[in-house]
């Protein structure tokens, strides 16, 4: 058989010994360090599905398509976000005959975020979750003409530097999902001093993410009056509000009403 020929057939039959022929060893060192990947991001899906859920021993069973479209979207990342979320929707679909696939819908929007979209709906309702119970408010997360009220104020600096979040893209990829309702990103200054802030509209299906993330898809309601917990390998922003007053205020720019005003010479 001529060279021409060989080639011609490997082309036509792109098999084991072609690709090697084509890419060399490449393939098999990649094929290894994906078998690698994939148990170590197995593994985290699975101790944090564990963590977050309540009795192990209850008898409960993961269904099996939710199991399969989570392995299959979430081991190939070693990312610690993915494996909360990941392990959040696998320990969701427990029931007691495993027949209920209801949170396959979760694993889609899962996949089509990048580990830095994740980690910033994570930080948007982590922060909402905390100042809701805070404050008491009796927002009704299941009507969107409340809960798209609300809103959250972010140093968008403190996010680049300390999270890696694009602004000008995750913001825009979580409003695309239907995880936010409405977003923007602008400065405001006082005197010489300036802060870069984001504010964000949460959702009724961003809560719910939420909650599944945490095992907790079936007390979504509750987000207002019940802390969900945090992820431990994640660290919510330092300055966050509901108002840009208050984040001023966080952030330094607005002193306190009690401050002392200087004497003018």
């Amino acid at each position: 058989m001529s060279d021409s020929e060989s080639k011609d057939l490997s082309i036509k039959l792109p098999g084991e010994w072609a690709l090697q022929k084509a890419f060399g060893p490449v393939l098999t060192e990649m094929g290894e360090d994906i078998k690698r990947l994939y148990a170590v991001g197995r593994d985290k899906i699975l101790a944090a599905g564990y963590r977050k859920i309540e009795n192990p021993e209850d008898g409960k069973q993961a269904n099996l398509r939710v199991t399969r479209d989570v392995m299959w979207n979430g081991a190939f990342t070693d990312d610690e976000v993915c494996a909360e979320y990941f392990g959040g929707i696998l320990a969701s679909s427990r029931s007691e005959n495993g027949k209920d696939d209801s949170s396959i819908q979760f694993v889609d929007v899962i996949k089509s975020l990048s580990s830095r979209q994740l980690r910033l709906h994570y930080l948007i309702y982590n922060c909402l979750n905390k100042i809701f119970v805070a404050k008491k408010d009796t927002v009704n997360v299941g009507q969107s003409s409340e809960i798209q009220g609300r809103s959250l104020w972010l140093s968008t600096l403190e996010l680049q530097t300390t999270q890696d979040i694009n602004v000008d893209t995750d913001f825009n990829i979580l409003f695309r999902q239907g995880l936010i309702s409405q977003y923007k990103s602008d400065m405001v200054r006082e005197g010489v001093h300036a802060l870069p802030y984001g504010m964000a509209k949460p959702t009724t299906f961003g809560v719910m993410l939420y909650a599944s993330a945490h095992n907790r898809l079936p007390a979504w309601r509750s987000f207002p009056s019940v802390d969900f917990g945090n992820f431990e390998s994640i660290a919510n922003p330092r300055v966050f509000a509901d108002s840009l007053g208050e984040l001023k205020k966080m952030a330094g720019l607005t002193p306190p009403p009690d401050a002392a005003t200087p004497d003018t010479p």
